[in-house]
């Protein structure tokens, strides 16, 4: 598995020095982002962006423990972003978001003393831990819970919904995710959802039933939560209202080659499981 182009010792050695931290400080993780997106289309062959990036969430309980394990890995060579107060940057210069979670959010937000970006909203991050995650074993020996693909596009729904001028890149990866899916998830679609294939309507193409089925894994992790049920409905709907004067729908349409109608079709299959 070539994650990124970045050497197998160099990953290594950053997740050990990450999973020994977070043991030592009694803290629980998964990764998220784009590493984690790469390794599941890499089980699947599929080609994927370049990132430079790690992200991981973290589980933490207050906001001294999270500046435990940023003291901990400091000490280990790591130092600290002049940009953002949730990164840390690796001996070898790899960024790395720890992403904190679980006990110390006000209102679904965080925000701490530092650097530029000092605050963020982890609305979904307790609901990918409780059900959106697989224990993956990965080539560097580690074996992490890592988000599932639905999971992530779950995030990448909220992110941009925070943050719709800066997170343009969410609708082409929520795009890429449902494109690629059915090859990646095909026995888990066919074993779990084999009623999509069953449709009335003759034309339903692979793409809407991944949709579909990445539509009905986000509503199990998020069923219990209404008013981010709610939220997560709300978001794909309007997108859906303004068609092609949605910057969100053109981007997935820049990254697909698909036209506004065929992208609608995928939103709105998505849109009817999460309903």
């Amino acid at each position: 598995m070539n994650l990124e182009n970045i050497k197998d010792g160099e990953l290594k050695e950053i997740f050990d020095d990450l999973e020994n931290t977070f043991k030592e400080n009694n803290i629980d993780f998964y990764m998220i982002g784009a590493i984690a997106r790469n390794i599941w289309y890499a089980k699947g062959d599929e080609k994927f962006r370049t990132t430079k990036d790690v992200d991981f969430a973290v589980m933490i309980g207050s906001k001294e423990d999270y500046q435990k394990v940023r003291d901990d890995l400091m000490k280990k060579g790591y130092t600290e972003s002049r940009t953002n107060a949730f990164v840390i940057i690796s001996p070898n210069g790899l960024q790395i978001d720890l992403l904190p979670f679980g006990g110390i959010e006000i209102d679904e937000e965080i925000k701490f003393e530092g650097k530029g970006l000092t605050s963020i909203k982890v609305n979904g991050f307790q609901e990918v831990y409780n059900l959106g995650t697989e224990n993956v074993e990965l080539e560097t020996g580690h074996q992490f819970k890592i988000a599932t693909l639905p999971s992530i596009a779950l995030l990448k729904f909220i992110a941009y919904d925070d943050r719709p001028e800066l997170r343009f890149k969410d609708a082409r990866d929520i795009i890429n995710i449902i494109d690629h899916y059915f090859n990646l998830q095909s026995d888990l679609i066919y074993e779990n959802h084999a009623d999509l294939f069953e449709s009335d309507d003759q034309e339903i193409t692979l793409e809407e039933i991944s949709a579909a089925v990445i539509g009905r894994e986000i509503k199990k992790m998020i069923k219990d939560n209404e008013k981010l049920h709610l939220r997560v409905q709300r978001i794909i709907s309007e997108e859906l209202q303004l068609m092609e004067k949605s910057a969100f729908i053109r981007n997935m349409v820049n990254e697909s080659g698909k036209n506004v109608e065929k992208i609608a079709a995928k939103l709105e299959a998505m849109l009817n499981e999460l309903k």
